[in-house]
């Protein structure tokens, strides 16, 4: 970021998203979306030096060494030292994600919420995959809770029919005494991942169905995301803010879908306190389906997300097991999906830590 004098020059997200679709500035907003920053990321102190006893301990937290691939192991082999080359700067880039997404601890259960007004931007497959790297990764201990108000995608989406889902689970939630009854509402995932998403028709959900859902499966999972609805005015969807700890917004290249990020982002800078910082340590995550991307509208985008005031923002490649849009199995995605979705649910995970440490 350029100084002041440089910051004033550069147009805000709403600005931007006016002069390409043709509207009026909204003057609030712009300078909402001007003044919000980055969430504060505050750095750990620095840990004793581990004693002699301590060497499982220094062995698990060590970072992965770089791997050796191609040419370069063969030169190893001869007792050479080369420089790393790309591959394996990724790799061992992707060795420190995952380790910590394993690594990671927190003191109670956390809450991701997948969030963005418009339909169709992957708000259900981002939830489902993100949940199966963490799952894949930590063993488990992930679930993923539909909280839109109407029943939507998530049953449909994920691995195996449910017999049972949200209504279901609410009907009997004051009978369910372990997790062995939790699990007759679940659909269990390969990935490890569980999911409860609607089995059925239901009613609308309240912003008190959610955080009952949320209570009661925060006793048995550590870690829960949530798919949401299009409607960021909703109760429900209030009700799940209330019980979220990292907010994920996926957008498209297109005006309606980038339009619907940052309504969102507006409506949580009007309701203030928790809401406000939750969109200012928002992470966007810039998906692509395979449809043909307008290269105005892709450096709009580019523009759009850089101004607005977000924690993060990540890419996730096309893939064709996505765009299917049938249901999704972790282990069929490309090896560049799978490492995207694997850094962006690091990013995630850097976010709870943050946001955590931040609570204490």
């Amino acid at each position: 970021m350029g100084d002041n004098a440089n910051n004033a020059q550069v147009p805000s997200s709403e600005q931007l998203l006016a002069r390409l679709s043709g509207g009026g500035e909204d003057e609030e907003l712009a300078m909402i979306v001007r003044g919000s920053q980055a969430a504060e990321r505050e750095e750990d102190a620095a840990a004793p030096a581990a004693g002699p006893g301590d060497l499982r301990l220094r062995n698990r937290e060590r970072p992965a060494d770089v791997p050796s691939l191609g040419w370069n192991k063969f030169l190893r082999t001869l007792g050479l030292k080369p420089k790393p080359n790309a591959a394996e700067l990724a790799a061992a880039d992707l060795g420190r994600a995952r380790s910590l997404i394993r690594l990671s601890t927190w003191p109670r259960s956390v809450g991701i919420l997948v969030a963005n007004p418009k339909g169709g931007v992957g708000k259900t497959p981002l939830s489902l995959l993100t949940a199966g790297v963490l799952a894949n990764i930590r063993g488990g201990g992930t679930i993923v809770l539909e909280v839109s108000d109407d029943p939507g995608a998530l049953a449909v989406r994920a691995e195996g029919p449910a017999a049972a889902g949200v209504a279901e689970l609410l009907r009997d939630m004051d009978e369910i005494r372990g997790a062995g009854q939790l699990a007759g509402y679940i659909a269990q995932q390969t990935s490890y991942a569980a999911v409860i998403g609607t089995a059925g028709d239901r009613e609308a959900l309240t912003g008190e169905d959610v955080k009952r859902m949320a209570a009661l499966t925060d006793t048995y999972y550590p870690v829960r995301v949530m798919d949401s609805g299009n409607q960021p005015s909703s109760d429900a969807f209030h009700g799940a803010l209330e019980v979220t700890d990292v907010l994920v917004i996926p957008v498209l290249d297109a005006l309606p879908e980038l339009n619907g990020a940052m309504q969102l982002l507006r409506h949580l800078h009007k309701l203030g306190g928790r809401a406000a910082d939750l969109a200012r340590s928002a992470i966007i995550v810039r998906m692509h389906d395979g449809r043909t991307e307008d290269p105005e509208v892709r450096s709009y985008a580019d523009q759009l997300v850089e101004t607005a005031g977000v924690g993060a923002v990540v890419h996730v490649p096309f893939d064709p097991h996505i765009a299917q849009r049938t249901t999704l199995s972790f282990g069929q995605l490309k090896p560049a999906t799978t490492a995207a979705i694997t850094q962006l649910t690091a990013v995630i995970v850097s976010q709870l830590n943050a946001a955590l440490r931040k609570a204490e």
